[in-house]
């Protein structure tokens, strides 16, 4: 046990060997946004077909 530690020891042993410590906004976030793009492109591609093809 951590002197330091200002949890209690868990029964689960991976709540205390946490890997990452990064604000989960920060993924989340990255998780929308780079869909959203990736289908944004699509529909932009689509569209200019459709544009150019008039």
């Amino acid at each position: 046990m951590h002197i330091n530690s200002v949890r209690p020891p868990s029964e689960n042993p991976f709540e205390n060997d946490v890997q990452c410590k990064r604000n989960d906004a920060i993924d989340s976030a990255i998780g929308f946004i780079v869909p959203f793009g990736f289908f944004f492109t699509l529909f932009a591609i689509g569209v200019l077909i459709k544009f150019l093809s008039l």
